[in-house]
């Protein structure tokens, strides 16, 4: 009879893989190479994830977790400055050193697959970045039309300063960027006449 599955063990293994690969990349990740790595058996890694595709999948969706936009629910209904101090909260942990790997790790794998899963939910993470930036825009009385450019404008620039802290590694100038960034797209919202109650 197979023993149970530990459920505690699969998440603590994907946090010993997260750490292992923090100055590694995917593109030369084997079952063998992370076992060894690890000090584990590359059976226990087929046993929880079954294949490297699936471990990747896994490896990805827990970097995208971390990079997630806030929900769109609680983040319509805030005023200016509480719209702010959420996107500097979340703009703060992003710029860790584990942040940092886990974005090059996120951004590695978009590119290896463009076209297929991986690709995809990369896709769907900067839609819901611009779906954030447009809904809240719109809830604060800016025209559909002008909210849905500035709304990509600051989806695309939130992504290209977190890929600028990959590659550069510099967070001072990037949160100098994103601090700029962020005080435009608000003033966007507040130089739009106020909707009627």
């Amino acid at each position: 009879m197979a023993r149970p599955q530990n459920l505690q063990r699969k998440p603590q293994l994907l946090a010993g893989i997260l750490d292992y690969l923090q100055d590694k990349n995917l593109a030369g990740l084997s079952f063998r190479s992370l076992a060894e790595g690890l000090g584990i058996s590359s059976y226990m890694l087929v046993y929880h994830f079954g294949s490297r595709e699936q471990l990747v999948a896994e490896i990805v969706a827990q970097v995208q977790s971390g990079l997630a936009a806030p929900p769109r629910d609680q983040m319509l209904h805030l005023a200016p400055e509480g719209f702010r101090e959420q996107m500097l909260r979340l703009w703060s942990r992003s710029m860790t050193v584990r942040g940092r790997q886990l974005q090059r790790l996120g951004f590695e794998a978009a590119m290896q697959d463009p076209g297929g899963a991986f690709g995809t939910h990369s896709a769907d993470l900067y839609g819901a970045w611009q779906d954030v930036a447009t809904g809240w825009l719109q809830a604060n009385g800016v025209a559909p039309e002008t909210a849905e450019v500035e709304g990509r404008l600051f989806a695309a620039g939130v992504h290209g300063l977190l890929y600028e802290h990959v590659l550069t590694g510099d967070t001072e100038q990037t949160t100098a960027g994103f601090r700029l960034l962020l005080d435009r797209y608000l003033s966007k919202a507040a130089s739009s006449p106020t909707l009627e109650p």
